[in-house]
Protein backbone atom coordinates (compact mmCIF):
# COMPACT_ATOMS: atom_id res chain seq x y z
CA UNK A 1 0.00 0.00 0.00
CA UNK A 2 3.05 2.12 1.17
CA UNK A 3 4.75 1.34 -2.29
CA UNK A 4 1.51 2.19 -4.57
CA UNK A 5 0.71 5.61 -2.36
CA UNK A 6 4.65 6.40 -3.10
CA UNK A 7 4.44 5.88 -6.88
CA UNK A 8 1.35 8.04 -7.08
CA UNK A 9 3.47 10.73 -5.26
CA UNK A 10 6.16 10.49 -7.77
CA UNK A 11 3.97 9.96 -10.58
CA UNK A 12 2.17 13.40 -9.72
CA UNK A 13 5.04 15.48 -9.59
CA UNK A 14 6.47 14.05 -12.55
CA UNK A 15 3.29 14.93 -14.53
CA UNK A 16 3.36 18.51 -12.54
CA UNK A 17 7.03 19.15 -13.73
CA UNK A 18 6.13 18.56 -17.25
CA UNK A 19 2.91 20.37 -17.32
CA UNK A 20 4.90 23.25 -16.20
CA UNK A 21 5.56 26.03 -18.45
CA UNK A 22 9.18 26.20 -19.62
CA UNK A 23 11.17 29.21 -17.92
CA UNK A 24 14.39 28.80 -19.52
CA UNK A 25 14.77 32.07 -21.20
CA UNK A 26 16.06 34.66 -19.14
CA UNK A 27 14.92 37.98 -19.74
CA UNK A 28 16.82 41.51 -20.44
CA UNK A 29 15.34 45.03 -20.54
CA UNK A 30 18.18 46.61 -22.62
CA UNK A 31 17.68 50.76 -23.06
CA UNK A 32 18.49 52.23 -26.21
CA UNK A 33 19.31 56.20 -26.13
CA UNK A 34 18.06 56.79 -30.00
CA UNK A 35 17.17 54.95 -32.89
CA UNK A 36 20.26 55.53 -35.20
CA UNK A 37 22.59 53.62 -37.17
CA UNK A 38 25.03 53.21 -34.53
CA UNK A 39 22.88 50.57 -32.91
CA UNK A 40 22.76 48.41 -36.31
CA UNK A 41 24.35 45.67 -35.18
CA UNK A 42 21.31 45.32 -32.09
CA UNK A 43 18.30 45.09 -34.43
CA UNK A 44 20.29 42.56 -36.50
CA UNK A 45 20.88 40.82 -33.60
CA UNK A 46 17.44 40.81 -32.19
CA UNK A 47 16.10 40.14 -35.98
CA UNK A 48 18.25 37.16 -36.94
CA UNK A 49 17.26 35.18 -33.55
CA UNK A 50 20.47 35.12 -32.10
CA UNK A 51 19.41 36.38 -28.43
CA UNK A 52 16.45 33.62 -28.15
CA UNK A 53 19.16 31.32 -29.66
CA UNK A 54 21.34 31.72 -26.80
CA UNK A 55 18.19 31.32 -24.20
CA UNK A 56 17.68 34.76 -23.60
CA UNK A 57 14.74 37.16 -24.17
CA UNK A 58 15.91 40.42 -24.74
CA UNK A 59 13.88 43.31 -24.75
CA UNK A 60 14.39 46.76 -26.13
CA UNK A 61 12.93 50.24 -24.70
CA UNK A 62 13.74 53.59 -26.76
CA UNK A 63 14.61 56.90 -25.21
CA UNK A 64 14.87 59.94 -26.37
CA UNK A 65 18.07 60.75 -24.79
CA UNK A 66 21.13 59.35 -23.09
CA UNK A 67 19.89 60.87 -19.77
CA UNK A 68 16.58 59.27 -19.51
CA UNK A 69 17.88 56.16 -20.44
CA UNK A 70 20.55 56.57 -17.33
CA UNK A 71 17.38 57.90 -14.87
CA UNK A 72 15.72 53.73 -16.17
CA UNK A 73 18.99 52.37 -15.42
CA UNK A 74 19.09 54.26 -12.55
CA UNK A 75 15.72 53.19 -11.19
CA UNK A 76 16.24 49.53 -11.90
CA UNK A 77 13.70 49.45 -15.11
CA UNK A 78 16.47 48.46 -17.46
CA UNK A 79 19.84 46.00 -16.78
CA UNK A 80 21.89 47.76 -20.02
CA UNK A 81 22.25 50.70 -21.13
CA UNK A 82 23.43 51.49 -25.17
CA UNK A 83 24.24 54.86 -24.91
CA UNK A 84 26.85 57.75 -25.15
CA UNK A 85 29.66 56.82 -22.92
CA UNK A 86 29.46 60.81 -21.75
CA UNK A 87 26.30 59.75 -19.71
CA UNK A 88 27.95 57.11 -17.70
CA UNK A 89 30.60 59.65 -16.49
CA UNK A 90 27.86 61.68 -15.29
CA UNK A 91 26.58 58.57 -13.54
CA UNK A 92 29.56 57.51 -12.21
CA UNK A 93 30.94 60.89 -10.83
CA UNK A 94 27.59 61.16 -9.16
CA UNK A 95 27.84 58.10 -7.00
CA UNK A 96 26.24 55.63 -9.32
CA UNK A 97 27.62 52.59 -9.77
CA UNK A 98 27.78 52.33 -13.48
CA UNK A 99 30.47 50.94 -15.83
CA UNK A 100 30.65 50.47 -19.75
CA UNK A 101 31.81 46.91 -20.49
CA UNK A 102 31.22 46.61 -24.75
CA UNK A 103 32.13 49.19 -27.15
CA UNK A 104 28.98 49.31 -29.77
CA UNK A 105 30.12 52.23 -32.22
CA UNK A 106 33.54 53.87 -32.71
CA UNK A 107 32.67 56.84 -34.62
CA UNK A 108 32.35 60.19 -34.72
CA UNK A 109 28.99 60.81 -36.77
CA UNK A 110 27.93 64.15 -35.83
CA UNK A 111 28.16 67.46 -37.78
CA UNK A 112 27.08 70.87 -36.53
CA UNK A 113 24.39 72.21 -39.27
CA UNK A 114 22.84 75.81 -39.07
CA UNK A 115 20.60 78.70 -40.52
CA UNK A 116 21.66 79.72 -44.28
CA UNK A 117 22.41 83.09 -43.02
CA UNK A 118 24.59 81.53 -40.06
CA UNK A 119 27.41 81.39 -41.57
CA UNK A 120 30.53 81.16 -39.36
CA UNK A 121 30.96 80.54 -35.51
CA UNK A 122 32.54 83.78 -35.11
CA UNK A 123 28.49 85.12 -34.96
CA UNK A 124 27.42 82.60 -32.29
CA UNK A 125 26.92 84.75 -29.48
CA UNK A 126 23.06 85.30 -28.82
CA UNK A 127 22.19 82.20 -30.63
CA UNK A 128 20.36 79.64 -30.14
CA UNK A 129 21.68 76.13 -30.41
CA UNK A 130 19.28 72.84 -29.87
CA UNK A 131 20.49 69.90 -27.88
CA UNK A 132 18.57 66.21 -26.73
CA UNK A 133 18.55 67.16 -23.02
CA UNK A 134 21.26 68.86 -20.52
CA UNK A 135 23.40 66.19 -19.59
CA UNK A 136 23.40 63.63 -22.84
CA UNK A 137 25.66 63.60 -25.46
CA UNK A 138 24.49 66.60 -27.61
CA UNK A 139 25.02 68.64 -24.71
CA UNK A 140 28.36 67.87 -23.92
CA UNK A 141 29.18 68.09 -27.90
CA UNK A 142 27.46 71.89 -28.56
CA UNK A 143 29.17 73.14 -25.13
CA UNK A 144 32.62 70.86 -26.65
CA UNK A 145 32.00 73.12 -29.82
CA UNK A 146 31.98 75.86 -28.53
CA UNK A 147 34.94 75.87 -26.45
CA UNK A 148 36.79 75.17 -29.65
CA UNK A 149 35.67 78.53 -30.84
CA UNK A 150 36.69 79.78 -27.60
CA UNK A 151 33.00 80.62 -26.82
CA UNK A 152 31.18 79.82 -23.26
CA UNK A 153 27.76 78.20 -23.00
CA UNK A 154 26.87 81.71 -21.35
CA UNK A 155 27.20 83.37 -24.85
CA UNK A 156 24.31 81.68 -26.37
CA UNK A 157 21.17 79.50 -25.60
CA UNK A 158 20.70 76.20 -25.65
CA UNK A 159 17.44 74.81 -25.74
CA UNK A 160 16.23 70.96 -24.75
CA UNK A 161 14.63 69.64 -28.02
CA UNK A 162 14.57 66.16 -28.08
CA UNK A 163 15.51 63.45 -31.23
CA UNK A 164 17.60 64.32 -34.09
CA UNK A 165 14.50 64.67 -36.06
CA UNK A 166 13.11 67.22 -33.42
CA UNK A 167 15.83 69.02 -33.48
CA UNK A 168 16.00 69.41 -37.25
CA UNK A 169 12.83 70.53 -37.27
CA UNK A 170 13.05 73.05 -35.09
CA UNK A 171 15.73 74.04 -36.91
CA UNK A 172 13.37 74.31 -40.33
CA UNK A 173 10.53 75.87 -38.32
CA UNK A 174 13.71 78.64 -37.58
CA UNK A 175 12.98 77.81 -33.73
CA UNK A 176 16.58 77.31 -33.44
CA UNK A 177 19.71 78.59 -35.14
CA UNK A 178 22.07 75.32 -35.12
CA UNK A 179 21.69 71.85 -33.95
CA UNK A 180 24.43 69.00 -33.85
CA UNK A 181 22.83 66.08 -36.51
CA UNK A 182 23.75 62.88 -37.53
CA UNK A 183 23.28 61.20 -40.46
CA UNK A 184 21.27 60.60 -42.77
CA UNK A 185 20.00 64.13 -41.65
CA UNK A 186 23.49 65.77 -42.27
CA UNK A 187 22.38 64.59 -45.90
CA UNK A 188 19.08 66.20 -45.93
CA UNK A 189 20.63 69.31 -44.21
CA UNK A 190 23.46 69.63 -46.61
CA UNK A 191 20.96 68.90 -49.93
CA UNK A 192 18.50 71.56 -48.18
CA UNK A 193 21.32 74.63 -48.06
CA UNK A 194 21.75 74.78 -44.21
CA UNK A 195 25.15 75.45 -43.12
CA UNK A 196 27.84 73.08 -41.90
CA UNK A 197 29.74 74.68 -39.40
CA UNK A 198 31.56 71.98 -38.30
CA UNK A 199 32.37 68.58 -38.60
CA UNK A 200 33.42 67.44 -35.37
CA UNK A 201 35.76 64.52 -36.71
CA UNK A 202 37.69 67.63 -36.97
CA UNK A 203 37.66 68.25 -32.62
CA UNK A 204 37.36 64.55 -32.45
CA UNK A 205 38.62 61.87 -34.55
CA UNK A 206 38.81 59.12 -32.79
CA UNK A 207 35.72 58.93 -30.43
CA UNK A 208 33.82 56.21 -28.53
CA UNK A 209 30.33 57.20 -29.82
CA UNK A 210 28.04 54.07 -28.49
CA UNK A 211 28.55 51.53 -25.99
CA UNK A 212 26.43 48.75 -23.45
CA UNK A 213 26.67 50.25 -19.78
CA UNK A 214 25.81 48.59 -17.11
CA UNK A 215 24.95 48.58 -12.92
CA UNK A 216 28.45 47.20 -11.46
CA UNK A 217 26.57 45.24 -9.20
CA UNK A 218 24.50 43.58 -11.84
CA UNK A 219 27.28 42.79 -13.87
CA UNK A 220 29.26 40.67 -10.91
CA UNK A 221 26.17 38.87 -9.98
CA UNK A 222 24.50 38.07 -13.86
CA UNK A 223 27.79 36.78 -15.40
CA UNK A 224 26.53 34.08 -17.24
CA UNK A 225 23.53 36.41 -18.70
CA UNK A 226 26.41 38.95 -19.90
CA UNK A 227 28.27 36.73 -21.60
CA UNK A 228 25.53 34.91 -23.40
CA UNK A 229 24.01 38.50 -24.58
CA UNK A 230 27.31 39.74 -25.67
CA UNK A 231 28.47 36.44 -27.91
CA UNK A 232 24.77 36.87 -29.21
CA UNK A 233 25.13 40.34 -30.24
CA UNK A 234 29.42 39.79 -31.44
CA UNK A 235 27.21 36.97 -33.83
CA UNK A 236 25.05 40.36 -35.25
CA UNK A 237 27.89 42.28 -35.51
CA UNK A 238 29.91 39.86 -37.81
CA UNK A 239 26.41 39.14 -39.92
CA UNK A 240 26.07 43.04 -40.34
CA UNK A 241 29.57 43.63 -41.32
CA UNK A 242 29.94 40.31 -43.86
CA UNK A 243 26.05 40.51 -44.91
CA UNK A 244 25.53 43.95 -46.17
CA UNK A 245 21.94 43.67 -48.05
CA UNK A 246 20.37 42.34 -45.24
CA UNK A 247 21.35 44.76 -42.80
CA UNK A 248 20.55 47.27 -45.10
CA UNK A 249 16.81 45.90 -45.11
CA UNK A 250 17.35 45.36 -41.18
CA UNK A 251 18.08 49.13 -40.97
CA UNK A 252 15.35 50.25 -42.92
CA UNK A 253 12.65 48.64 -40.73
CA UNK A 254 14.28 49.74 -37.21
CA UNK A 255 15.66 53.17 -38.22
CA UNK A 256 13.19 53.94 -40.76
CA UNK A 257 15.49 55.39 -42.89
CA UNK A 258 14.87 56.62 -46.72
CA UNK A 259 15.80 53.80 -49.28
CA UNK A 260 18.26 56.39 -51.23
CA UNK A 261 20.19 56.71 -47.84
CA UNK A 262 20.01 53.90 -46.29
CA UNK A 263 23.00 51.79 -48.37
CA UNK A 264 25.04 55.27 -47.48
CA UNK A 265 24.69 54.91 -44.05
CA UNK A 266 25.79 51.01 -43.91
CA UNK A 267 28.48 52.38 -45.71
CA UNK A 268 29.61 55.09 -43.53
CA UNK A 269 28.93 52.98 -40.05
CA UNK A 270 29.97 49.35 -41.40
CA UNK A 271 33.79 49.63 -39.87
CA UNK A 272 32.87 51.32 -36.65
CA UNK A 273 31.59 48.27 -35.38
CA UNK A 274 33.76 46.56 -32.93
CA UNK A 275 33.77 43.04 -33.07
CA UNK A 276 36.21 42.46 -30.17
CA UNK A 277 34.26 45.18 -27.84
CA UNK A 278 37.27 47.64 -28.36
CA UNK A 279 35.90 51.03 -26.86
CA UNK A 280 38.02 53.75 -28.18
CA UNK A 281 39.57 54.98 -24.85
CA UNK A 282 41.93 57.61 -26.32
CA UNK A 283 39.65 60.63 -25.82
CA UNK A 284 37.62 59.77 -22.66
CA UNK A 285 40.30 61.50 -20.14
CA UNK A 286 40.35 64.45 -21.76
CA UNK A 287 35.89 64.32 -21.51
CA UNK A 288 36.68 64.14 -17.90
CA UNK A 289 39.21 66.72 -17.57
CA UNK A 290 36.67 69.12 -19.46
CA UNK A 291 33.42 67.76 -17.02
CA UNK A 292 35.35 68.11 -14.24
CA UNK A 293 36.63 71.88 -15.06
CA UNK A 294 33.08 73.19 -16.01
CA UNK A 295 31.42 71.97 -12.54
CA UNK A 296 29.39 69.30 -14.64
CA UNK A 297 30.37 66.84 -12.77
CA UNK A 298 31.51 66.83 -9.19
CA UNK A 299 34.76 64.64 -8.94
CA UNK A 300 37.14 63.31 -11.02
CA UNK A 301 36.80 59.34 -12.04
CA UNK A 302 39.68 57.03 -13.70
CA UNK A 303 39.09 55.22 -16.68
CA UNK A 304 39.31 51.88 -14.47
CA UNK A 305 36.50 53.53 -12.32
CA UNK A 306 34.28 54.17 -16.01
CA UNK A 307 35.34 50.78 -17.53
CA UNK A 308 34.75 46.76 -17.61
CA UNK A 309 37.35 45.17 -19.43
CA UNK A 310 37.22 41.89 -18.05
CA UNK A 311 34.39 40.93 -20.96
CA UNK A 312 36.00 42.58 -23.67
CA UNK A 313 39.06 40.46 -22.71
CA UNK A 314 37.34 37.31 -22.17
CA UNK A 315 35.30 37.53 -25.22
CA UNK A 316 36.75 39.66 -27.46
CA UNK A 317 38.71 37.83 -28.96
CA UNK A 318 37.04 34.45 -29.75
Amino acid sequence: MKRSILAFVVSAALLLIVSLPQLSSAKIVVGLSSVNVAFLPVYVAQEKGFFKDAGLDVVFVMFNAGSTNLQALAGGDIQIMGSAFVETIGGRAAGMDIKNFWGICNLMPFQLYSQPDFKSMKAARGKRFAISRFGSLTDYLTRATLQHFNLDSKDVTILQIGSTPARFAALTAKAVDASIVWFPVTEIAKSQGYTKLLDLKEVFPEWPYETFAARESWLKTEKDQVTKFLQAYQKGVKYTRDNKTDSVKIMQKYVKMDPAYAPAGYDEYRDSFPINGQIAEKVIPQVIAEEAATGRIKRKISLDELIDRSYIQAIGGK
